[in-house]
């Protein structure tokens, strides 16, 4: 009865491993996201760079506007991404944390049935 216990143990490890494994493929997506963001960010601020005409009086004030929203835009994206990237390294930690706990789990689950087996053998 005692493997029981065990396989609990190594099933609700798995499915916390299996959790986290679906977490860090949602933190990949959103980084290629946000990668696709940026990329979007920069050409709309190219194109609106182009459609600036340098005859026009309000010339400057309206490019330093451009460039600051650009600016502004693209760190917040780069906020985004670390963000991403702390949370995928918290998810990579952990996942590595739980192989090891799931190895050792299996290792006691074997190590228990082979006692159960040489427990009988000896009778």
């Amino acid at each position: 009865m005692a493997y029981v216990g065990i396989q609990t143990m190594l099933l609700a490890y798995k499915m916390r491993k299996s959790d986290k494994e679906f977490e860090l493929m949602q933190i990949t997506q959103d980084r290629l996201a946000a990668t696709r963001d940026s990329k979007n960010v920069s050409q709309e601020y190219f194109d609106a760079k182009n459609e600036l005409n340098a005859d026009d009086p309000n010339y400057a004030e309206a490019y330093k506007e451009l460039n600051d929203q650009y600016n502004l835009d693209l760190a917040d994206l780069a906020e985004m991404e670390d963000e991403l990237e702390t949370k995928q390294q918290a998810a990579e930690s952990e996942i590595s944390y739980l192989d090891g706990y799931i190895q050792s789990w299996q290792a006691a689950l074997q190590e228990g049935i082979g006692k159960a087996h040489t427990y009988g053998a000896q009778q």
